[in-house]
């Protein structure tokens, strides 16, 4: 060992990080306990514990091995991953590393898989059914005035919320403009909704906030933008339904 590396101190449920910054010192009084050898230390973390589940396997298993030490080399990314992740506050679980990795597989077929326009359509009907929509339709090309797909929600088994949905397959470039979210206000305003949703596997730009922004200020008719990992974590969470094939 030396300066800068790494030490993890496992114990109990938890272990702790600490960072070596000075050489090896040999202590007489200490050989009975012995920990006559010693290395002056930074802890990390201020010194607090952390949770052995913030570790991915192999770190994991690193920690079972019997003995005094077991060199850790290999997984220095991912005792600095553990580091990193306890001092921003979040909780990293297996759960939440598979969801973010399904999500960004999930985002990656919606960009490159077999989908086209009107897949795309049928898609954002499965999953607003999957959300709980009581009623949803896609809005034939003739008969297209600004929504491309009209849902129905009912609140609390009383209210009724009527969306209208902009559906805009990816494109690598120019970002969602202000046009796509102006042509949305028509389809709301020909379907009487009380909510838009302009939905991409793309980007959107901030051009189209402002236009979505300023049309709540003036009706109160809120109009969500719903981007291509957003609409990609919206399929891992809750899921399509199986009807997608076309009748």
């Amino acid at each position: 060992m030396k300066p800068a590396d790494l030490v993890v101190v496992p114990y109990w449920t938890d272990f702790y990080l600490a960072e070596i910054t000075g050489p090896a010192t040999y202590d007489p009084s200490k050989v009975v306990e012995d920990s006559a050898y010693r290395r002056s230390v930074r802890w990390l973390n201020a010194k607090k514990p952390i949770p052995r589940q913030l570790a991915r396997a192999a770190l994991l298993s690193r920690m079972k091995v019997q003995g005094t030490s077991a060199d850790a080399t290999d997984l220095r990314e991912e005792i600095r991953e553990c580091l990193a992740t306890v001092e921003r506050g979040e909780v990293s679980t297996f759960q939440r590393d598979l969801q973010s990795r399904l999500v960004r597989e999930v985002l990656a077929e919606l960009r490159g898989g077999r989908i086209d326009s009107f897949g795309f359509e049928r898609l954002i009907q499965a999953v607003l059914q999957g959300l709980g929509a009581e009623e949803s339709r896609i809005v034939p090309r003739i008969q297209d005035k600004g929504a491309d797909i009209v849902a129905t929600f009912r609140v609390a088994g009383a209210f009724q919320q009527r969306i209208a949905v902009q559906a805009k397959h990816w494109q690598p470039d120019p970002p969602v403009g202000p046009d796509v979210v102006e042509q949305l206000i028509r389809g709301i305003e020909a379907e009487a909704a009380n909510l838009g949703m302009v939905i991409t596997s793309g980007s959107i730009s901030d051009e189209a906030f402002s236009v979505a922004e300023r049309y709540f200020e003036d009706k109160g008719i809120r109009i969500e933008l719903v981007d291509g990992e957003q609409f990609a974590k919206l399929i891992v969470e809750h899921g399509i339904r199986p009807s997608l094939r076309r009748d």
